[in-house]
């Protein structure tokens, strides 16, 4: 499960993130959404555990601002402290963007989580800069493969497109491999010939 936000407005109807979260990173408050988003995961994981149900890990978002404007792998440690939650249950995902803005400070903050049992993604890859280095650098559990380099890939022959290579490389280095954006069988069947872990997209269920 991953954990997304919408903004259901009373009168413009369902607003997608791509309209307002830059709203609220250019005036500073998409921490606060992300602190709100973080324990209400938790809150529900901890609820549905006491009912009886199977704990299944869910993925959350940590944007760069989070990463500036609070100590994360503190914040995230209390939070399990506070529900009772083993940390492998909360998948922390980071975009690669971030990584190119503040490698040291984004390193350090990873480093923390990992240590306390949290599970890292590298989030939106290929989306951006994707560098060997980076990889190299982050200590991570799962690449996450960008939507847009998911659907270029499958426009492409087998044989021209790069999608193995990057599936064989997260193998070689013992990483999980999650790709987004999966909207049709045909993407589906493709992924898991090529040896892709796991997949989301609307050909299973839409946010």
């Amino acid at each position: 499960l991953e954990a997304l936000v919408r903004w259901n407005h009373p009168v413009r109807g369902m607003i997608p993130p791509g309209d307002f979260l830059p709203v609220l990173e250019n005036n500073g408050l998409i921490s606060k959404l992300d602190l709100y988003l973080w324990e209400e995961v938790c809150r529900r994981m901890r609820s549905w555990i006491d009912r009886g149900h199977r704990a299944v890990p869910i993925s959350v978002n940590v944007s760069r601002m989070d990463i500036y404007a609070m100590d994360v792998a503190d914040v995230f440690r209390k939070l399990v402290e506070t529900y009772s939650l083993d940390p492998r249950l909360l998948e922390v995902e980071i975009t690669e963007s971030a990584y190119t803005e503040n490698p040291k400070q984004i390193i350090d903050t990873v480093t923390l989580l990992r240590e306390q049992g949290f599970v890292i993604e590298m989030d939106d890859f290929g989306s951006g800069y994707s560098s060997l280095n980076m990889l190299n650098d982050m200590p991570i559990d799962i690449l996450k493969l960008d939507i847009k380099f998911i659907h270029n890939e499958m426009a492409k022959p087998k044989s021209q497109g790069i999608l193995q290579f990057i599936i064989n490389l997260a193998r070689w280095m013992d990483l999980g491999v999650v790709a987004e954006g999966v909207e049709t069988k045909e993407q589906l069947l493709r992924l898991s010939e090529l040896g892709c872990d796991f997949v989301q997209g609307y050909y299973f269920a839409r946010p």
